[in-house]
């Protein structure tokens, strides 16, 4: 019988294309990836793997283990969910992975709902980008978290995952208290010729403001950069430029910053996890939690 472990170093290596992503993907050495794979090639009696170049591509038996791989692993863990369902309370460790501006009003109150229902259950918490967390929840690294896409953009799940939806954050233009007549009478177009504020190229929330303005039709003049939506609101406050936010990020001392909406701009919020863990009773009630906590906030759209 295939041993497991091995199994899950060749989908990665299928992945990642090296073995080095690999080893620091495990945190195991090159040499240690090497030989595990080796042993699964003695085992299944075929080459798994063929080098192309610096990486490493897999043959026509190194896809088919692969794709059984992702079916083995789902039935272990649905195997797990069920005896997990059989206790009579819910126990263990629960790791909840979610981005900067939803852990307040999401992760930390659902966290602290479960811990008070379920004292057996302990409840972890990981701030983590969707584009960190999405591998991590498949990775069994952590068991759920909260994502999200874009009204005007689209992120395909890998297989044996799907994610719930929550609530839709409006997309809001923040612009300083001097520009706002312009706004209210020009609309976003007002705004061609002013400085923009926006993330760095790259990241999930500079096509908010690609996006909107060029639909308004100029393309914005970014002149400041953040990471941090909170900074953002700020540099609005100050008169730097204008940007477009979630409107759950906004800091309740910059709410009057908000200029107008952006029309047909969201950020759709969701619970992402392994299609297989859902028997699981401490997944399950998480789910739960997290539904429940956007209704009585006003989240919920």
């Amino acid at each position: 019988m295939y041993d497991v472990r091995r199994l899950v170093l060749l989908r990665d290596l299928a992945e990642r294309g090296t073995m080095t992503a690999v080893s620091e993907q495990h945190g195991i050495t090159t040499s240690a990836v090497s030989q595990q794979l080796r042993i699964l090639e003695e085992e299944v009696g075929a080459a798994l793997t063929r080098r192309d170049g610096r990486v490493l591509r897999l043959t026509g038996a190194g896809r088919v283990l692969v794709d059984h791989t992702a079916r083995i692993l789902a039935a272990l863990e649905e195997a797990e969910s069920a005896v997990a369902a059989t206790a009579d309370t819910i126990a263990g460790v629960l790791t909840i992975a979610c981005f900067q501006t939803a852990m307040s009003e999401l992760a930390l109150p659902v966290a602290a709902k479960l811990g008070n229902e379920h004292p057996d259950l302990r409840v972890r918490l990981v701030e983590a980008m969707p584009v960190d967390s999405v591998p991590a929840v498949r990775q069994q690294e952590v068991d759920l978290a909260i994502t999200y896409t874009y009204s005007f953009g689209a992120a395909d799940l890998p297989s044996g995952m799907t994610t719930d939806y929550l609530f839709s954050d409006p997309l809001v233009l923040l612009a300083p208290s001097a520009w706002r007549e312009r706004v209210t009478v020009g609309g976003l177009a007002a705004l061609a010729d002013a400085d923009w504020i926006a993330a760095q190229d790259g990241a999930p929330s500079i096509s908010s403001v690609m996006f909107s303005c060029r639909q308004a039709g100029f393309t914005p003049r970014i002149v400041h950069r953040s990471s941090s939506f909170a900074m953002m609101s700020e540099m609005v406050d100050g008169g730097f430029g204008a940007t477009i936010v979630p409107q759950i990020s906004v800091p309740d001392r910059y709410r009057h910053l908000i200029a107008a909406p952006i029309v047909d701009g969201a950020r759709r919020l969701g619970v992402t996890y392994r299609q297989a863990s859902i028997e699981r009773p401490a997944v399950a009630a998480a789910i739960r939690a997290f539904r429940q906590r956007v209704q009585p906030v006003g989240l919920a759209s």
